[in-house]
């Protein structure tokens, strides 16, 4: 009802009667508003945790509002912003010790691909104006207050007594703080959702993780966000299988919904004596999943995962002919060079073009190695072993066997063997390998192995790949090699 006053004089008994009624039911839905406010208040600090509350009611330190996406002067950005990354929400996560070490690079090389991203640490900081976002700091009192967290405590006391300590000086006094790590990818999660509620993948890599983001977002836009999908690179501990933290890990909606999306205890609240006990935060991440009947995505069927995600340099990379053709879409362990070399790599390639594990062997691998020994130098290989005969060494070598004996009989060896495609070799040690790996320098001086690569058996592995054009000359091998 609304009544219209134009002068007090015109005012009837009736309409001051009406004006009355009016008040008393606005009065009446006022009280019965605040009441009800009251009562889900109530509710929720008998449910939750206060640390929870003042997550979601921004009270706390790690509620902090995202960054919108930076601009970059365009002489500054190499590429563009990458299709699809508007529908994910990339989370780096990093360490106070190791911030400014390992995340300018990605300025250039990854912020100005993708659209939603925070950076994620164990202490707050500005980076390049972009917030980041301690994920510790909701944790529950009694985690916070525990042995495990006393690297934390001192971290933060350094921090507020000496703000300008520089990431190097912190790391020489701060030590072990890598094992914090395990305690921060349920939070960042939770976190994360509840900022970016509606993203249809939820990706976290670490500070020194690189992506082909073109070739991710190819794959993922052929799955559906609404099914329950935790990707990443297989590993293992015990009986659980989890996705390796550092190759990049993948979550859908459909997953974060089920989890983070619940009227509950929140589940980063539920694992603090597993956290406590454990080693990593990937598997803590694993078995939480695990608990809500959510196990990692692999194998060969939907939704493909394959070998896409890598844990290391393409140096140190195991090249399987079984995988010669597959895709590969991340790498870690990589210093800011190497980052800056894949992304100057991955712009060679078209944007519908996809980058097989033959492609990181022929830009990173095949320009370094040539026919012949190859001194101080381990390359990895990891197969067959030939030692002396000794009891109980758990090595089955025949009688008579002389691979062990010396490089060359080792070398005789991998070459009377058809699957061997390298080996190492020192004193008294033949390792032979059915993978490629261009491996590092071994400065252990007169304890060092020796490698050497069969340069005719991965030639004709790559030309039997199907994938792999070899080119018309005698070699390709060595252009870049240095003995």
């Amino acid at each position: 009802m609304t009544i219209k006053i134009e002068s007090p004089t015109q005012l009837s008994v009736q309409d001051i009667a009406n004006f009355a009624r009016l008040r008393t039911r606005s009065s009446r839905r006022l009280l019965q508003t605040v009441g009800l406010v009251f009562v889900l208040l109530t509710i929720a600090n008998l449910c939750f945790p206060r640390s929870y509350l003042l997550s979601v009611t921004g009270n706390s330190p790690l509620f902090v509002p995202l960054p919108p996406a930076p601009r970059f002067p365009e002489h500054f950005v190499h590429g563009s912003r990458v299709p699809g990354t508007e529908s994910v929400f990339l989370m780096v996560k990093t360490g106070a010790t190791v911030l400014w070490k390992r995340l300018p690079v990605h300025l250039n090389v990854t912020f100005p691909q993708v659209e939603n991203y925070a950076i994620y640490s164990d202490a707050p900081d500005s980076f390049a104006g972009i917030p980041v976002i301690d994920t510790l700091a909701n944790v529950s009192e009694r985690l916070r207050l525990s042995d495990a967290f006393i690297t934390y405590r001192q971290q933060q006391g350094i921090l507020r007594e000496r703000p300008e300590i520089g990431a190097e000086e912190l790391a020489a006094v701060v030590k072990d703080a890598w094992w914090l790590d395990r305690f921060k990818n349920l939070p960042m999660l939770a976190h994360a959702y509840r900022t970016k509620p509606n993203a249809k993948w939820y990706i976290f890599i670490d500070g020194d993780t690189f992506v082909f983001w073109t070739r991710l977002m190819r794959w993922l836009n052929t799955l559906n966000p609404d099914d329950v999908l935790y990707m990443g690179s297989r590993a293992t501990t015990g009986d659980e299988d989890f996705a390796h933290g550092g190759s990049g890990v993948v979550l859908s909606n459909g997953l974060m919904r089920k989890v983070f999306g619940r009227w509950r205890t929140p589940i980063e609240y539920e694992y603090d004596d597993f956290s406590i006990a454990d080693c990593c935060g990937d598997h803590v991440l694993a078995h939480a999943l695990l608990e809500e009947g959510i196990p990692l995505s692999h194998g060969p069927g939907y939704p493909h995962v394959r070998k896409r995600f890598q844990g290391e340099p393409p140096s140190l990379v195991y090249l399987s002919p079984k995988d010669w053709c597959e895709e590969i879409v991340t790498f870690h362990h990589l210093t800011p060079q190497e980052t800056t070399e894949l992304y100057d790599f991955e712009a060679q390639f078209g944007p519908t073009e996809p980058i097989l594990y033959k492609d990181v062997y022929n830009r990173f691998v095949m320009p370094h190695i040539k026919p012949g020994r190859k001194g101080n130098w381990d390359n990895g290989s990891s197969g067959k072993k030939y030692t002396p005969p000794t009891e109980n060494d758990g090595v089955q070598t025949e009688v008579g066997e002389t691979a062990y004996t010396s490089h060359a009989e080792c070398r005789k060896k991998c070459d009377s063997d058809p699957e061997c495609l390298q080996f190492k070799y020192k004193k008294d040690c033949c390792i032979l390998s059915d993978t490629i790996r261009l491996g590092q320098a071994d400065l252990s001086g007169g304890d060092a192995f020796s490698s050497e690569w069969n340069i005719g058996k991965i030639r004709a592995m790559r030309k039997d790949s199907g994938c792999d054009r070899l080119y018309d000359v005698d070699e390709e091998e060595g252009s870049f090699y240095i003995d």
